[in-house]
């Protein structure tokens, strides 16, 4: 019953009322932000397609153009001509040199449909680049939420086993004193040695796996990886007491970009389709080029006004393939977008299960805390009263060590359902 009623709460909360968030948490998202190579790779992408966008637009307007050429021909045309009533032949004699430069100016009147579409896409596109940068971002900042508590765990460890290695030392410096003076077994004192050898040893072991967690903490938010970052000193538990209600979830970047390649593989059908519909341009010529017209040699000017059409007339049935080829990508951007969805759904309920266990072990693990400290407490009672031996004793303390680990870790992992059930929703801002 208990699971049912979080699990009815979660469904209905905002997740930003799940819990504290550390305002170093929120911060370093920020640094996370601003220094992720992938965004800036995203946010270029973004400004590429806003200029492939105008590039597009730009095609609907009359484009100007010019030419320039020169050519020297070693054998230029002659005709002689006979004509009735001339006593020599008439003599015709083309120039071996011939130069100018001219400009077009062309406008294209109906493209069957190409130039539309193709700003379409190209919108599509936009659109598809903003979505992929608003994934990035839900995506970096849950990494830095994870690698932020777990390296906020791996703090709270070593300061776990470091107490342990204190009480390991003050036992096995009271049993030295005992051993002095001969009130226990010589025994209990190489026993109690080994112990703190190997809570050493933990300790170093604790302390590389902090000291590499923060480093790569350092390296997600652009730091110097052996600068000492300052963190939260214990990860707090989740609160869900103070929950809002959540009217609609935002829909996931993932499905955006499902819905954009729908989108574009449509564009697509229609773009492939236009080059099989006729064309109409029309256009305006200046040129100014030797040898003129009738033949002078001189520099003259000139223009030509034309219309074109072009009209595809047998591909032998490319058309129709193109078309269906087309039609199945469409019916496969479809098909993703409907496994997307599913995935969807399934990370929403996993992460909002997941959490609610997760929280039901954060409190077993406080439960377990507590009685490990209070059979500690009896242990070294018993002990000082020659009740049990020291084996007994360095198990209590074993417990308790492995119960705040417990502990520390059951709340890590509620830090990192919670911040997977916030990316589920889509609720990163």
């Amino acid at each position: 019953m208990k699971k049912i009623y979080i699990l009815f709460i979660l469904s209905l909360c905002d997740p930003f009322a799940f819990g504290q968030q550390s305002a170093m948490l929120e911060k370093y998202r920020s640094m996370a932000l601003e220094y992720s190579h992938d965004l800036k790779a995203a946010e270029k992408n973004l400004a590429a397609s806003i200029e492939l966008e105008k590039s597009a637009r730009a095609d609907l307007k009359p484009k100007l153009s010019g030419d320039a050429n020169f050519q020297y021909t070693g054998n230029p045309l002659e005709i002689n001509l006979n004509l009735p009533g001339m006593d020599n032949p008439l003599q015709i004699q083309g120039r071996d040199t011939k130069y100018g430069a001219s400009l077009t100016l062309l406008q294209p009147i109906y493209t069957g449909g190409r130039l539309l579409e193709s700003i379409r896409m190209a919108q599509h596109q936009h659109a598809l680049a903003s979505h992929q940068k608003e994934q990035l971002l839900s995506e970096v900042c849950f990494q830095t939420d994870i690698q932020y508590w777990n390296t906020v765990a791996r703090q709270e460890i070593v300061g776990i086993v470091a107490d342990y290695r204190n009480s390991i030392a003050a036992l096995t410096q009271t049993i030295r004193e005992r051993v002095e003076i001969s009130l226990v077994n010589p025994q209990d004192l190489l026993m109690a040695e080994v112990k703190l050898n190997d809570a050493e040893f933990q300790l170093l072991q604790a302390q590389k796996n902090f000291d590499t967690g923060l480093m790569a903490f350092n390296s997600l938010i652009g730091l110097p990886l052996e600068e000492p970052t300052p963190i939260d000193t214990i990860i707090p538990q989740v609160d869900t007491s103070d929950s809002s209600r959540l009217t609609l979830a935002i829909p996931r970047p993932e499905i955006k970009i499902a819905h954009d390649q729908i989108k574009m593989a449509e564009s697509s059908l229609k773009l492939n389709d236009s080059k099989y519909k006729p064309q109409l341009y029309v256009g305006v010529d200046g040129s100014y080029s030797s040898p003129g017209y009738d033949l002078r040699a001189d520099l003259d000017p000139n223009y030509a006004v034309y219309a074109k059409v072009s009209v595809p007339l047998f591909e032998w049935g490319k058309r129709r393939n193109e078309k269906r080829a087309s039609n199945q990508k469409i019916g496969m951007a479809k098909d993703n977008l409907n496994q997307i969805q599913d995935k969807v759904n399934l990370e929403i309920q996993t992460a909002r299960l997941s959490l609610s266990q997760a929280l039901d072990q954060v409190q077993l693990s406080q439960q377990s805390l507590e009685k490990a400290h209070e059979n500690e407490r009896q242990a070294m009672e018993r002990y000082n009263e020659g009740e049990i031996s020291i084996v007994e004793v360095i198990e209590a303390q074993t417990y308790r060590q492995n119960a705040e680990i417990n502990h520390v870790q059951a709340k890590a992992s509620a830090q990192g359902q919670y911040s997977a059930l916030i990316k589920a929703l889509n609720q990163y801002k």
